[in-house]
């Protein structure tokens, strides 16, 4: 359910001079996006925002999607730190200061600190809720109070 909120939330921020308020037509682009995206990838953030951004470059050729960052904190053969996560936090905030908006998307956070095959611990769980709060308070501290910086965590 998460995940499909996620999904949303990518579309109304690329899509939202042609969607409006019409969160209705918001979930008729996901589905499309879902539907054109292979069964085997369906469940990775990656190929979702890939596919988006394609059909956004298609819808408005004009449109420059450079202000649109995607970040993964699950690396393979990479184990998670703050410090990691901090790093690439930067270098979103570099890459989208200069618009008056952009939408950072950070993937792959809660495999990252628990990996498949582990459980959910009360620390970890509580580790992901820090990392979290972590990565909104770095962008608002961190931006002009007139750029609109959209993050969403997948």
């Amino acid at each position: 359910m998460a995940f499909e909120i996620s999904k949303l939330q990518v579309v109304c921020s690329l899509f939202s001079n042609t969607i409006g308020e019409d969160l209705y037509y918001a979930k008729q682009i996901k589905e499309s996006i879902d539907a054109a995206i292979p069964e085997n990838q369906n469940s990775k953030p990656e190929a979702f925002v890939s596919k988006a951004k394609e059909l956004r470059k298609k819808i408005g050729s004009e449109i420059d999607l450079s202000n649109v960052v995607v970040i993964k904190a699950a690396r393979e053969k990479k184990v998670y730190s703050m410090l990691d996560l901090r790093a690439q936090l930067l270098s979103a905030a570099k890459a989208t200061c200069q618009f008056n908006s952009g939408l950072v998307i950070l993937t792959g956070l809660k495999e990252a600190i628990c990996p498949e095959g582990k459980r959910w611990s009360k620390r970890r769980k509580t580790e992901y809720q820090e990392a979290v709060d972590f990565a909104r308070s770095f962008f608002q501290q961190r931006t002009r109070p007139s750029t609109k910086i959209s993050l969403i965590i997948f």
